[in-house]
């Protein structure tokens, strides 16, 4: 006999959610306590497990807002089958416009006190862009107005979309279990590996999640535009690991593109810790870019890893061998010489983090070594007054691999203040 998967009650606040994604293939065999779906509920994602072991037999799609009670799903044993229609939900009847002038109904306001309907993630968005809630008709229950809603209405400040076209970002979970999510993004050159090295010297207080930018590691190899551009991409692949919000750490390259996403303010980043972020001025070591990403042999590539750290002897095999490998791949190799043209042209840094840093209203940090060879510790003068810096002596531009007990530590400090910060 088949079981239904039944749409389970995740939040107080609300008798419906979204399937953001199906875990299971529609058809495929899985047993009892596996993750079939997960909801998005416009606070996080939540796992849902298969009630029994069978095939399951799809109901609802992904992407579809459904009531809490509903069949999503049916699990089917050997040789069973069900109806066309069976658990579908009936056909609604289209919705009457309410309306006048042939214009939309006013944003849906609680009867009894008045205000305006709206989930806080919806609220928040609409204020970083400007939108007023009062003009957007709610598709949730009761015609409350969800982020959707929001992100896909048209403003005169238009929201950045993401790159059409171009695959997800891959993005790889280094800790799982934790009270807080903490998203890191690496430097130029790198990959979500870099952040082992910070590992090594002990776990973050929070599940991490580290994420290969476009053009590096196992992400596409595509040149995005600008900075925005690669946000968005962030962006959808945090919508789809269900991060709405979380505290970042980027380095360098991935601190610049941290600070326009905490920005940006799509994704709501409680705080944010910058290490030798760029960004901050304009010269970068050219010489450095231009010949680290052409270096392709062990004798060539050495040199320049060693003006990456004021200690040459940090640097082990086991890291001479991931950039070799890295180089044999020639997609990636020519994916970064146009990373390095597009952004750090004739040695200059096209873009800047510093009007983003200005708007910002949350714990800032930044770690920088004083001896970093690749950008000049000059760039944090006259840093925004509610910025930090961590100045680290005898560290040159990868004070996490060069001083990880300390640079953990701060993180730490960082996940703390943004779960206390309002």
């Amino acid at each position: 006999m088949a079981t239904a998967v039944i749409f389970p009650k995740v939040s107080l606040e609300t008798d419906a959610g979204t399937i953001s994604r199906w875990l299971k293939e529609d058809g495929a065999t899985v047993s009892q306590g596996e993750a079939l779906f997960e909801i998005d509920n416009d606070k996080a994602a939540v796992e849902v497990e298969a009630p029994a072991s069978g095939v399951i037999s799809y109901v609802r799609d992904a992407g579809e807002e459904v009531q809490v009670g509903d069949v999503v799903a049916n699990i089917l044993q050997a040789g069973e089958q069900l109806s066309a229609t069976a658990g579908k939900p009936a056909a609604k009847a289209a919705p009457v416009a309410n309306h006048a002038n042939g214009k939309p109904e006013a944003g849906q306001r609680n009867s009894s006190s008045g205000r305006i309907v709206a989930t806080p993630l919806a609220r928040r968005i609409a204020e970083q862009q400007q939108i007023d809630l009062r003009d957007i008709r709610g598709s949730g229950p009761k015609g409350r107005i969800q982020k959707r809603d929001v992100i896909h209405l048209p403003t005169a400040a238009p929201r950045p979309s993401p790159v059409a076209g171009q695959s997800t970002l891959n993005a790889v979970w280094l800790q799982k279990d934790g009270p807080g999510t903490l998203v890191a993004l690496h430097g130029f050159a790198s990959d979500h590996n870099a952040w082992r090295g910070l590992l090594a010297a002990g776990r973050p207080r929070a599940r991490m999640l580290a994420v290969d930018l476009p053009g590096h590691g196992r992400s596409s190899r595509a040149v995005p535009a600008d900075l925005d551009a690669i946000c968005a991409l962030v962006e959808q692949r945090l919508t789809a690991e269900g991060i709405d919000e979380a505290t970042f750490v980027g380095h360098s390259f991935g601190a610049a593109v941290a600070a326009r996403l905490a920005s940006r303010g799509l994704v709501r980043i409680n705080s944010l810790l910058l290490v030798s972020p760029a960004g901050l001025g304009p010269e970068i070591r050219h010489q450095f870019v231009k010949d680290f990403v052409a270096a392709r042999q062990p004798a060539s590539i050495l040199p320049w890893l060693h003006e990456l750290v004021f200690d040459p002897s940090l640097i082990s095999e086991t890291f001479i061998r991931s950039v070799v490998e890295q180089r044999r791949d020639d997609e990636l190799s020519r994916a970064l010489a146009g990373l390095a043209e597009r952004y750090f042209c004739d040695g200059t840094q096209t873009f800047s983090i510093r009007p983003d840093l200005e708007r910002l209203r949350i714990p800032v940090r930044i770690i920088f070594g004083l001896q970093d060879r690749i950008i000049p510790f000059a760039h944090c003068h006259s840093l925004p007054g509610r910025v930090g810096l961590h100045a680290f002596q005898q560290c040159g531009h990868l004070p996490y691999l060069e001083q990880p007990e300390l640079t953990l530590s701060i993180v730490n400090e960082m996940l703390a203040l943004g779960r206390s910060d309002p």
